[in-house]
């Protein structure tokens, strides 16, 4: 459970507290002083021991100030409020419950008490009536941003991503100085496949807590998937140092597929040894370790791991695929046929499972070679093409066999800008080509409603040469008016990848540009910033002198020019931390 840290908010809170005791329960003839200011001591050891984690202590005191013969209704709300909170942290969760139950009948216009009750509904796994309480909590206090944060890790709970989305961005509005929402945002973007915008919104989240460990594993699973294996490995062993002597089997897989996707095999084979003897039954385990000693060359081995696979989980399509690619690939000359034949065996067994795996297909297809079944093997790589368009071994195989290769499917969105066309393969995923880029495929992230639209492509010069600039519509917040979004997707040409997808514009307000002399830091219209290396420096450079606009954003120019202005370093500095920031929202122990 996060905390925000809001210590001397909650001693402030605390305090109220004490002085509405104070004024209930003080007023009265005397004959009840000593009773009523006994009650009053209570609560407040109550309230004191609440706050610095005591929570036994502060139950104890808490049933004592219950006691009083006579308590006003909200006063005595508050205090099962406060019980239940204690509770909740024990983890009695169903007696917190009850507590929160008896305050909402006391004093049911309390939107901190629906907010805490949810969070304890979430624990006992009921976000279908956490959203009531939060939905409530939120009718009662409209600004109340831990309950959208909260109500948002039950929609994503519920797998409901793009509402969980918005709530996590309202909760980031209210709160922008809290590393909460931005990790929940985070989190979303990730499930919806929007990565690189998960990566900004997680490196905002540790920007602001260094220590926030979630935050970290999050941005190195979000890495992952965009093949950024040393940033992702970093943050996995940021984590794991922070786990001591036990350390999380999953942590160790994390960052072996990294260090595997760096080429860094012993190191991953460490992970994933110490992996497996944590959890024997870590069945990714196997199947990555697995791989790893194939690119080894090491096939009798990963034939093994495979073999565990299976045997942990007999209908993982992937273990087979992987099995019958080793066995093609290893093996003495003696020994050929009878592996292309249990290949077969293997491939034919994933397909089994899982009917029309384009891997399995494409394998099939390799198999088919060997045995010289030609056609067969035609076959399969078409139909692997026709369920992934873009797997680039099928398209090579076609190539070689001299057969004509399928076009991308899906239709043009658009004419073209530049070169540049969007097809949608399947639904809700788009893709923009070039043919004067054949091996780049631009995965187009949107962030609302609508259809992506290639707006510009520019291409920059000098020592970013090689790096392009496609922006393009990203979709309608459907917010009212002036909610279009536009982004940028940052390329290299080189390397036939996307470097970043950033925001270009959220209706009318701009994102802001800075350019380094090998790097840019764009800050969002929230504040949010994020620098993006484009060219690796052996040394640190000065910063470079603004050249011209570009879209609104600064180009810096590589020689010298007669009186530019420089980016004021101060600027800079503000930019990377995101803007200057406001607020700090509701406490850290309303958060889950």
């Amino acid at each position: 459970m996060k905390k925000a840290g809001h210590i001397a908010a909650m001693a402030s809170l605390r305090a109220k507290i004490c002085l509405i005791l104070a004024s209930v329960l003080i007023a009265g003839t005397d004959a009840g002083a000593q009773s009523r200011d006994q009650t009053l001591l209570r609560a407040r050891e109550g309230a004191a021991a609440l706050m610095r984690g005591q929570y036994d202590k502060a139950i104890v005191s808490y049933d004592e100030a219950l006691t009083a013969p006579e308590i006003a209704d909200f006063v005595e709300a508050s205090i099962y409020s406060d019980r239940g909170l204690a509770k909740w942290r024990l983890g009695q969760t169903k007696e917190a419950i009850d507590d929160f139950n008896q305050a909402i009948q006391l004093s049911p216009e309390n939107a901190t008490v629906y907010n805490n009750r949810g969070n304890a509904l979430m624990d006992l796994g009921h976000p279908d009536e956490a959203i009531k309480d939060f939905n409530r909590a939120i009718a009662l206090s409209g600004n109340y941003g831990a309950a959208y944060n909260n109500r948002g890790n039950a929609r994503a709970a519920l797998g409901q991503y793009k509402p969980a989305f918005h709530d996590f961005r309202k909760a980031v509005e209210l709160m922008p100085e809290s590393a909460v929402p931005f990790n929940g945002r985070g989190k979303a973007h990730a499930e919806l496949k929007r990565y690189h915008a998960a990566v900004r919104d997680l490196s905002r989240a540790i920007s602001l807590d260094a220590k926030y460990m979630a935050a970290h594993q999050n941005r190195a699973e979000a890495n992952l998937a965009i093949g950024k294996y040393r940033e992702a490995a970093e943050d996995a062993t940021q984590v794991l140092e922070s786990q001591g002597e036990q350390p999380a089997p999953e942590l160790l897989l994390l960052r072996g597929r990294a260090y595997a996707g760096e080429k860094k095999f012993n190191p991953a084979l460490e992970d994933l040894d110490r992996a497996i003897e944590l959890k024997a039954d870590l069945v990714d385990a196997y199947i990555e370790r697995g791989m790893v000693f194939m690119q080894m060359r090491r096939f009798d081995d990963a034939i093994g791991d495979f073999t565990r696979a299976i045997q942990l989980d007999p209908q993982n399509a992937k273990a087979y695929i992987l099995r019958a690619e080793a066995r093609l690939q290893g093996g003495t000359p003696d020994e050929t046929q009878s592996n292309v034949y249990a290949a077969l065996n293997d491939v034919n067994q994933a397909l089994g499972v899982t009917p029309n795996e384009p891997l399995a297909l494409r394998v099939r297809g390799n198999v088919y070679e060997a045995f010289t079944r030609t056609s067969e093997a035609i076959a399969d790589y078409r139909q692997a093409l026709a369920q992934d368009p873009f797997q680039i071994e099928s398209r090579e195989a076609l190539v070689r066999l001299e057969q004509e290769v399928p076009p991308e499917p899906g239709l043009a969105l658009g004419e073209p800008v530049e070169g540049w066309v969007v097809r949608e393969p399947s639904p809700g995923r788009y893709v923009a080509s070039n043919p004067k880029y054949p091996s780049l495929r631009a995965e187009l992230e949107m962030f609302g409603a609508g259809q992506p639209k290639i707006l510009e492509w520019k291409l920059l010069k000098d020592a970013l040469t090689g790096i392009g600039l496609l922006k393009y519509y990203a979709g309608d917040f459907e917010d009212g008016e002036n909610s279009s979004l536009e982004y940028v997707a940052i390329v290299d040409t080189r390397a036939s990848k996307i470097v970043s997808i950033e925001p270009h514009s959220w209706g009318n307000d701009p994102a802001k540009w800075n350019w380094q002399t090998a790097s840019v830091v764009v800050t969002a219209p929230d504040g949010n910033a994020n620098e993006i290396m484009l060219r690796q420096q052996r040394q640190r450079a000065a910063p470079a002198p603004v050249a011209r606009e570009f879209w609104g954003f600064q180009i810096p120019r590589t020689t010298a020019a007669p009186r530019t202005t420089a980016v004021p370093r101060a600027e800079r500095r503000r930019a990377r931390r995101g803007g200057e920031g406001g607020g700090g929202g509701p406490f850290g122990w309303l958060f889950r």
